[in-house]
């Protein structure tokens, strides 16, 4: 609701937003997975761009208790990159625009919890090593 400049929340409608919130959380947690992959590594081609996501989407899993199995699922993360190269954020071959990439995830970071944007940050430097 509207007061004065501000928008604040109604309390009597908190529970509505936060089932709202709910619907759309690990929405946003896999498009920030897939984004900081592409922001870390530009040039990663399709296949291991989907690869990648769905190893630190298992990972976020484990450590965060996302207990739903379609939140790593293959044909979720492969029709989400095949949106991101329709859309032109990335080709087969990997040129991603690194400017824009990480533009794009550090909208979707602000929409996750800390704990949750620090296990997909480490993810990449993890992923390096390994």
């Amino acid at each position: 609701m509207l007061v004065g400049d501000e928008v604040q929340i109604n309390p009597n409608r908190s529970r509505t937003l936060q089932l709202l919130a709910a619907g759309v959380r690990e929405t946003v947690q896999r498009y920030a997975i897939t984004f900081w992959q592409l922001s870390a590594n530009p040039s990663i081609n399709r296949g291991t761009l989907e690869r990648e996501s769905r190893t630190v989407a298992q990972r976020l899993s484990v450590l965060h208790g996302i207990n739903a199995p379609e939140f790593f699922d293959k044909a979720v993360f492969t029709s989400l990159v095949l949106t991101l190269r329709d859309e032109g954020y990335i080709s087969d071959t990997g040129d991603a625009d690194a400017t824009e990439t990480i533009k794009v995830y550090q909208m979707l970071a602000d929409l996750v919890t800390s704990d949750v944007r620090l296990t997909i940050e480490s993810s990449a430097s993890q992923d390096a090593v390994s």
